[in-house]
């Protein structure tokens, strides 16, 4: 239970960095960039006080913006 809530955030770290919604393709350090990345906006976003919705807002976003460029490659 540890990782309660961290569903969209890994989806969208694993979607950002490469990794196919159909299954199948994708690397791994094409992951580890999208986590990297992830956590760079998150930390920024922290160090601007932007308050917790707004950084799910753009979390999901990310997410978005990452599955139809994934959609249209």
């Amino acid at each position: 239970m540890i990782s309660l809530g961290y569903e969209l955030i890994v989806i969208s770290a694993c979607v950002l960095g490469g990794v196919s919604l159909k299954g199948g393709i994708g690397k791994i350090s094409y992951v580890v960039a999208g986590v990297l990345i992830l956590g760079t906006v998150e930390n920024a976003m922290n160090l601007l006080n932007i308050s917790p919705f707004a950084q799910y807002v753009v979390r999901g976003l990310i997410l978005l913006a990452a599955v139809i460029f994934d959609r249209y490659k």
